[in-house]
């Protein structure tokens, strides 16, 4: 799919999937900044939801990680809410959903890659990373380097392929049927899958980073 350039920021080019990128940023700034300035110590109402979404992420950390993953909650819980926003976007009249741009899908996947081996580094030294591109064997360098490039492009693949697939599928669907299947049917299959595919490459991410733990 060809990415769109919408505009020129100077000689930065701004494509379609940055643009709503930055808007869903936004939304999602203005969104935790109005859930979180009134909370209870007894949670009620959309409070208790949001509680349960988040206990929800960190019990999905920390039962990957163990107690060491605690400080990866706020960078798993950001990549769950952006990915599930982006994926639904795409419902909207008019808008794109960013993750069916493989730009947007490969960021995220060496994102979660570069957080995983920095993490590595920090806790178990340089040697012991280097030298683990050479184990159990020296002779499997190339084959331990190449699977730590199949992960990235899997990892991005699966969400672009996903998402793209998804909203070519619909589209294809209502034209063929556009009465038989109403609008709001085909969006609320939309927002399924997004979600569903926003919960894999979420685990897929909490269990990426686990790796380089171990």
């Amino acid at each position: 799919m060809e990415t769109k350039i919408l505009f020129n920021i100077l000689s930065f080019p701004v494509s379609e999937a940055l643009f709503f990128t930055w808007i869903i940023m936004a939304f999602l700034c203005l969104v935790s900044f109005l859930l979180t300035r009134n909370l209870q110590r007894i949670p009620r109402g959309f409070q208790h939801v949001l509680e349960i979404a988040v206990e929800g992420i960190e019990n999905l950390v920390l039962d990957n990680m163990g107690p060491q993953g605690k400080i990866f909650i706020p960078l798993i819980l950001t990549i769950a809410l952006y990915v599930f926003t982006a994926n639904v976007t795409g419902v909207i009249p008019g808008a794109m959903s960013p993750t069916s741009d493989l730009n947007t899908t490969v960021a995220l996947a060496l994102l979660v890659f570069l957080v995983g081996h920095a993490a590595e580094i920090y806790l178990k030294g340089f040697k012991a990373w280097f030298r683990g591109f050479f184990e159990p064997h020296w002779i499997l360098f190339p084959i331990n380097v190449v699977g730590e490039i199949s992960q990235v492009l899997s990892h991005s693949f699966r969400l672009y392929g996903n998402i793209l697939g998804g909203g070519i599928l619909v589209g294809i669907v209502y034209m063929l049927a556009p009465y038989a299947l109403p609008v709001p049917l085909l969006a609320w299959f939309d927002v399924i899958m997004g979600a569903i595919q926003a919960a894999v490459f979420t685990l897929l991410a909490t269990v990426y980073i686990q790796i380089r733990l171990n």
